[in-house]
C-alpha cells in the first residue's frame, strides 16, 4: 500500500544515522498517523551484566527489555481540547543478574529494569492537560513516573536511583515493574512552585511471570496511598536548581515483620535536590549534582528507615560529543531494627556506588558502559561485588 497522499511531501528522508527513529517515518505513515492522533512508540533496552569478583558467584547474565505502546490525541477524534488516552505494555527477557549473581537488594538492583519475565500491560489511562502546565490523569498509573525524580539521577543505571528504596520495598504501590489504579494531578503553582499528588491503591500484585499487569486489588481492604510532591525552582549565582520536598502517607493493614501485631499506617518523607555547577552559553546545564534523603520510622513493618544518595553528572564531557553524559553516584540504605533481626547472619544495610557514561551514538541508539560496586549484598553468604555493565537502548 502506498504512504498516504497527505504525508507524500517533497522532501529528502534523513539518513540513517541522522533519523530520530531507527524505523524512520515508516515511508509517511509515521507523521500521517500523528496528524490524526496516533502515537505509537517502540523502545528496546538490551544489556549485558557481568559480576567479575565477589556477590554469589562469577558470570554474565544477557538481559533485554521492551517497551511499547501508543497514545492517542482523543482531541483529533473529536473530543475536547488537551483530552489523551496513553496504553503501554512491556516485557522484560532473561534473568535477574542481581539475584543470580550479586544477591543484591532488588531496591539497589544492578540492571533497573529487572523483573519477572512476562508480557504485561502497564500504562492504561486518559489525561487532561490545562494549559502549559497542569495535568490530570485516571487509570492504570505507576508512582514512579512522576513523583521521587531526580534529573541528574536518572543517568545512572542502578535502581536505587529510580523510585527510592525507602519506598520501593516498604509499600506495595504502585511502581514498576507493576502499576496499578491511581489518580495523579500536577500543576505551577506560581512562578517557582510545582505541586504534585497522587492517590493510589495499597495492593499491587506480585511481580510474578503469571501477573500481566491487570492483577491488583482496589478497595478498603487493599487500601490506598496518598503521595505529594512540591518543588521549588532557582538560580543561586545564575545556576538553576530544582528542590523537592515530598512524602506519602498509606492505610494499610499489614504484618509486622516479627509476627507481633498489624500496622495500619505507613508514612515516609523525602527530600531531592538538583543543581546546575556549571552551564554553558545557553544556560544549560554543563556540570549538575543531585542529592537525595529520605526517611521512614521504625514501625516494626518497614524494611528501609533511612536512605540517601549523592552524585554528578558531566554533559558533554569530550570535545565534539554535546550529547554524552558522565555520571558518579553513591547509594546507601539502613535497614530497620525488625528487618535486621529477621536477617541470618544480620545486616544493617547496603551501598552501591556507580560510575557510568552514557553515549547518544545516533538519536535513536544510546550506548552506557557502567562499573557498580556493590557493597554489603543482602543474600547470605554474598560478598562485595563488582559489576561491569553494558546497556544498549534503540528507539524504533
Amino acid at each position: 500500500m502506498a504512504a498516504p497522499a497527505a504525508a507524500q511531501v517533497a522532501t529528502e528522508a534523513p539518513s540513517l544515522l541522522e533519523r530520530e527513529r531507527l524505523s524512520g517515518d515508516w515511508d509517511g505513515w509515521r507523521p500521517w498517523l500523528r496528524d490524526r492522533g496516533l502515537e505509537p512508540y517502540l523502545v528496546y533496552t538490551g544489556s549485558m551484566w557481568s559480576n567479575v569478583d565477589g556477590g554469589i558467584r562469577t558470570g554474565t547474565e544477557l538481559d533485554g527489555y521492551m517497551d511499547l505502546g501508543f497514545g492517542l490525541d482523543l482531541a483529533k477524534l473529536g473530543a475536547w481540547d488537551g483530552l489523551r488516552f496513553q496504553v503501554s505494555w512491556h516485557w522484560f527477557q532473561g534473568r535477574s543478574p542481581s539475584r543470580i549473581l550479586v544477591g543484591a537488594n532488588v531496591a539497589q538492583a544492578v540492571n533497573p529494569w529487572e523483573a519477572s519475565n512476562a508480557f504485561r500491560f502497564y500504562d492504561l489511562y486518559l489525561s487532561q492537560s490545562f494549559g502549559d502546565d497542569g495535568v490530570v490523569r485516571i487509570g492504570q498509573l505507576a508512582v514512579d513516573s512522576d513523583f521521587m525524580i531526580s534529573r541528574y539521577a536518572s543517568t545512572m543505571l542502578n535502581a536505587a536511583f529510580g523510585d527510592l528504596p525507602s519506598q520501593n520495598v516498604n509499600l506495595d504501590v504502585p511502581v514498576y515493574p507493576v502499576a496499578g489504579p491511581g489518580v495523579y494531578a500536577s500543576s505551577a503553582l506560581g512562578d517557582v512552585l510545582t505541586g504534585r499528588l497522587g492517590a493510589y491503591t495499597a495492593a499491587t500484585a506480585p511481580d510474578v511471570s503469571g501477573n500481566h499487569g491487570l492483577e491488583w486489588r482496589l478497595g478498603n481492604n487493599a487500601g490506598y496511598a496518598l503521595f505529594g510532591e512540591l518543588t521549588a525552582t532557582a538560580k543561586p549565582g545564575g545556576l538553576p536548581g530544582a528542590y523537592t520536598l515530598g512524602g506519602y502517607v498509606a492505610s494499610v493493614r499489614q504484618q509486622k515483620l516479627d509476627a507481633s501485631g498489624l500496622v495500619y499506617m505507613q508514612w515516609s518523607g523525602w527530600l531531592i535536590v538538583d543543581q546546575a555547577l556549571l552551564v554553558d552559553d545557553q544556560g544549560d546545564p554543563r556540570v549538575g549534582v543531585f542529592a537525595r534523603f529520605s526517611y521512614s520510622p521504625e514501625d516494626g513493618r518497614d524494611f528501609v528507615t533511612l536512605y540517601a544518595d549523592a552524585g554528578l553528572n558531566v554533559f558533554g564531557p569530550i570535545r565534539g560529543r554535546p550529547d554524552d553524559v558522565f555520571g558518579f553516584a553513591g547509594s546507601v540504605a539502613r535497614y530497620s531494627d525488625a528487618f535486621v533481626e529477621s536477617m541470618a547472619p544480620p545486616s544493617g544495610g547496603g551501598a552501591v556506588l556507580e560510575v557510568t557514561y552514557q553515549i547518544a551514538a545516533t538519536r535513536w541508539l544510546l550506548v552506557q558502559p557502567d562499573l557498580q560496586y556493590v557493597i554489603d549484598p543482602i543474600e547470605a553468604g554474598a560478598r562485595n561485588a563488582t559489576v561491569i555493565g553494558l546497556q544498549m537502548e534503540l528507539t524504533f
